[in-house]
């Protein structure tokens, strides 16, 4: 049976479980703990910033050609610290986000795209449960409550203190006229901006959040998650286009050109890309002001890659076409660079892969913390690698479960697949029951194979290399990769035990409580916690345990596995039928 997490001494856990249960102790902490500001691009792939070596950016649709765009502050980032080479993220930014925020594949916890359970622990929590401030700004898209938590609120059960952000009780605008939540107030920003004079404009609404953020917390440790909702569209012109009546007459509400999303004009993608860099570098310049820059680890990435309507061009005219949607390298590979003065040398290159689950456990190595269920992660830590320490790659091959935004009860467009910088292997699935190989250094594009099907809207799918023709070389990671397939196959759990401490506790009292699933390979292993009396005693995420008052009181946990836990206007917000064990405690006074 697998051991999901350690039992611990009711004396021995106190300390940290006061910190899960009650205000953190944020005086305790060590004040060399860094600061960590972490940037997350809205849909642009590598080459979307300058230092992977484009230049240009061009529309596909003849919108525009060979505009120049570069990046230099993001640029810097990597001169004065680390640039990742082969970063991976999902297709969409939804599957991305979840993956990030967990350091779990979506197999594990992508139940329904922006339906995520308060249940799941994210990197929110462990940085707010180890004292850190923590706040996030810019794109949330992950939740929107449940019957017992308006969506407007529920952005703080993942872990954050504070919060502004787009796309929380619904979508409508981020760019020009932005509806927005601040810490649970819904706004609408009309009229002129009393900062700028001009209109307001979503960007600077956050960027401004941000500064003031780290200028009110600049004594303390604080973890500022910035969700950017630059470069995705809608597209529209930036404070900086000019002429300036671009922006101050812009109709956003115009006729939708491209689908369903109106005022949207491609031709402000590469003034987009600008600004976007311009952002970083406020933040970037507010760090040197307060003294900061030398203790703050900053991350910039992003969350899929660029709009397939976009192409980025290399100086020598190579044009690679955006491919956000797919599973191919346009649409995964992503922009990954690390800047920690003292610890992450300058002008370092890594050139092993990194997955997008794989930077919750670096930045909980960062700090110091233990992650929370860490044996359950799918992310693994390339800290040491980052800081020259280690100079073996941290991880080999990279597995991927996407199921794009749909539900996990629709899996008709299920694809998994492993790969390795240069070969890659689907799993069976819809259109190839025997599955498909790709040698990704003669061909990128996965478009070997004669056999062609639709996947969605312009997505083909080709059958791949003719297995029975492969070279040795070939044959060889064709058998490792299904190996590494067969090892992530999906696993249901069983049973699930709690594992007590004491079922009888005095008032005022705390226990980590424990739970194993059956079998250990289990793959959704994460539980929900519940108490049929929180007034008598009260259970968090975590599986911390207090006594509240005198009392009889029942536990249960539930497993993810069946429980479909979602935060969508229903009720329940998780089915108590599947899976799950309970405990009796008796609190005394």
């Amino acid at each position: 049976m697998k051991r999901v997490c350690i039992v611990l001494s009711i004396l021995g856990w106190f300390a940290l479980s006061s910190i899960a249960l009650e205000k953190p102790n944020r005086d305790a902490l060590k004040p060399e703990q860094p600061n960590i500001v972490f940037f997350l691009i809205d849909d642009l792939s590598h080459l979307g910033v300058s230092a992977y070596g484009a230049n240009r950016i061009s529309s596909n649709q003849g919108i525009f050609t060979n505009e120049y765009v570069s990046t230099p502050r993001i640029d810097a980032l990597g001169a004065d610290g680390l640039r990742c080479e082969f970063a991976y993220a999902y297709p969409l930014c939804e599957p991305s986000r979840v993956a990030l925020m967990t350091g779990m594949n979506n197999d594990r916890n992508f139940i329904q795209a922006k339906a995520l359970h308060d249940s799941h622990v994210t990197f929110g929590d462990v940085f707010q449960r180890a004292g850190y401030v923590t706040g996030i700004t810019g794109k949330w898209k992950q939740s929107r409550g449940t019957q017992e938590f308006p969506g407007k609120e529920y952005v703080a059960q993942f872990g954050w203190d504070e919060f502004f952000c787009f796309d929380v009780v619904g979508e409508g605008k981020r760019m020009i006229e932005p509806f927005l939540v601040d810490n649970g107030k819904i706004q609408k920003y009309t009229g002129l901006d009393s900062q700028t004079g001009r209109r307001y404009y979503g960007p600077d609404l956050f960027n401004r959040y941000a500064l003031d953020f780290i200028e009110r917390h600049q004594d303390e440790p604080f973890f500022l998650y910035y969700p950017m909702v630059l470069v995705h569209d809608e597209h529209t012109p930036t404070p900086d286009t000019r002429p300036k009546v671009l922006f101050d007459e812009f109709d956003v509400d115009k006729p939708a050109q491209y689908g369903s999303m109106t005022g949207d004009e491609r031709r402000y993608f590469p003034d987009m890309l600008r600004y976007m860099d311009k952002m970083i570098g406020q933040i970037l310049d507010q760090l040197d002001a307060l003294g900061l820059s030398e203790n703050t680890l900053v991350v910039v990435m992003g969350d899929n890659g660029t709009k397939e309507c976009f192409s980025h061009v290399f100086p020598d005219g190579t044009c690679v076409s955006g491919g956000k949607g797919s599973t191919r390298e346009q649409g995964l590979r992503v922009p990954l660079l690390l800047r920690w003065p003292g610890r992450i040398p300058a002008g370092q290159l890594y050139t092993g892969m990194v997955n997008i689950t794989d930077l919750y456990p670096t930045l909980c190595e960062a700090i110091g913390v233990e992650p929370a269920y860490a044996d359950q992660l799918d992310g693994l830590s390339f800290l040491q690698q980052a800081m020259g320490l280690q100079k073996k790659a941290h991880r080999n091959e990279i597995y991927t479960w996407y199921n794009a935004n749909r539900s996990i009860a629709n899996q008709d467009g299920l694809l998994r697949y492993a790969h390795t910088p240069w070969f890659k292997r689907y799993a069976p699935h819809n259109g190839f029951p025997a599955g498909r190989f790709f040698d990704l250094r003669e061909d990128p594009n996965e478009r070997a194979g004669a056999r062609v099907v639709k996947y969605k809207w312009d997505d083909w799918h080709y059958a791949g290399l003719d297995i029975s023709q492969l070279t040795d070389e070939q044959k060889r990671a064709f058998d490792h990769l299904g190996n590494v397939l067969e090892a992530h196959r999906f696993v249901a759990v069983e049973d699930l035990k709690i594992e007590p401490a004491s079922s009888s506790l005095r008032v005022g009292e705390m226990i980590q409580l424990d739970y194993q699933v059956v079998p250990e390979q289990g793959t959704r292993t994460s539980v929900i916690w519940k108490s049929s009396d929180s007034s008598i005693a009260c259970v968090d995420k975590f599986g911390v345990l207090r006594a509240q008052q005198e009392g009889d009181v029942t536990i249960s946990v539930y497993s993810w596995d069946d429980a479909y836990p979602v935060s969508s206007d229903i009720s329940p917000a998780f089915s108590e039928t599947g899976v799950s064990d309970s405990l009796r405690v008796s609190i005394r006074p």
